[in-house]
Formats: C-alpha cells, sequence, structure tokens
C-alpha cells in the first residue's frame, strides 16, 4: 500500500469519526446543554457559539438545532463526498473525472458553508433573545474579514475546480479526434 493510500483510508476513517462527532456534539449542544458544557468545559469541544441553551424554551431549542443542523447537514454531506473521493485515491483516480467533479461540489458545499455561516449566527442570535423582555432582544449580524476571506477562497478553489472539469473534458474530446 503505498503512502497516498494510506492517507486516502486515515483521512475516510477520521471523516468518518467527524461525521459521528458533529452530529453528537450539535444534539447536546441544544438538547442536553449540561453535558456538553462539561466537556466543552475541560477543553475536549470548542463552542463558536456563545449562547446559553440551559435558560431556553423548548421551541427555541428546537428552532436552535435546526438553523444549527443545516450547518451540520452541511459539514456531513462534504465529509461523506471526501469519504468518496479517497475511495476514487485508493483506487489510483487521480485526475478523473469523478475526482474533479467531486471536488468541485466540495468546494460548492464549502462555499454554502461560509455563506451560510453568518446568517445561522444572526437567526440565532434572534432564536435565543426570542423570549427577553421588549429592548432586550438582540439580532446580531457578524460579517468579518474572516467571513470574507473564506468566501473568497471557496469561490477561487470553486473556479479553479471548474477549470479542471473543462480542461478534463477537453482533453477527452482531443483525444476522440483523429
Amino acid at each position: 500500500m503505498n503512502t497516498y493510500k494510506k492517507y486516502a483510508f486515515a483521512i475516510q476513517i477520521l471523516s468518518s469519526i467527524m461525521i459521528f462527532a458533529s452530529t453528537i456534539i450539535t444534539f447536546a449542544y441544544w438538547f442536553v446543554p449540561t453535558t456538553y458544557q462539561k466537556f466543552s468545559s475541560n477543553g475536549l469541544l470548542l463552542s463558536c457559539d456563545n449562547f446559553d441553551t440551559t435558560t431556553l424554551t423548548v421551541s427555541q431549542k428546537i428552532m436552535g438545532f435546526f438553523v444549527s443542523g443545516i450547518s451540520t447537514g452541511l459539514l456531513i454531506f462534504a465529509l461523506f463526498l471526501i469519504i468518496k473521493l479517497m475511495k476514487y485515491m485508493q483506487n489510483n483516480e487521480y485526475f478523473s473525472l469523478h475526482t474533479i467533479a467531486l471536488l468541485k461540489r466540495i468546494t460548492k458545499i464549502a462555499l454554502i458553508y461560509a455563506i451560510y455561516t453568518p446568517i445561522s449566527n444572526t437567526i440565532l442570535s434572534l432564536i435565543t433573545s426570542f423570549n427577553n423582555p421588549v429592548g432586550q432582544r438582540t439580532i446580531t449580524l457578524t460579517f468579518g474579514s474572516a467571513e470574507i476571506l473564506n468566501i473568497i477562497i471557496f469561490c477561487f478553489m470553486f473556479l479553479i475546480m471548474t477549470i479542471f472539469q473543462k480542461g478534463y473534458e477537453l482533453k477527452h474530446e482531443q483525444e476522440l479526434t483523429i
């Protein structure tokens, strides 16, 4: 087994673990906050959200879980595609149409994720402060340089994958021409 196949197998295993862990973490954050806080206070989990879910109503938790679940769903879908990509790598299909199409789909999902992140944070700020008294409800829209940089990087990667795909199609077309 060559080095690339070993790396591909390791990435498959790590992706599978991340699929399982991200599902459990998202669920625990919204529905079992005390357990989540124990793990995050020990440094085992990193939380990007600054919401105290212990004080939220059941409807707020369900709505928050749905909004967070979309982010998690995008991550899980991308990880499934990465696992599929690694299987192609193990079969020595480095520059096939399948791998290029998968890379293009992965970058498209990453771009959607980068765009959805500030939107979800805004929706979550509304959901978590919805039951606050009037005047204490907040809607925060954070769109900083990190979000802009992520969007630019994933747009650029998507463009590169589109160029790769077009180049592969032209190469294949020329091979068929006599």
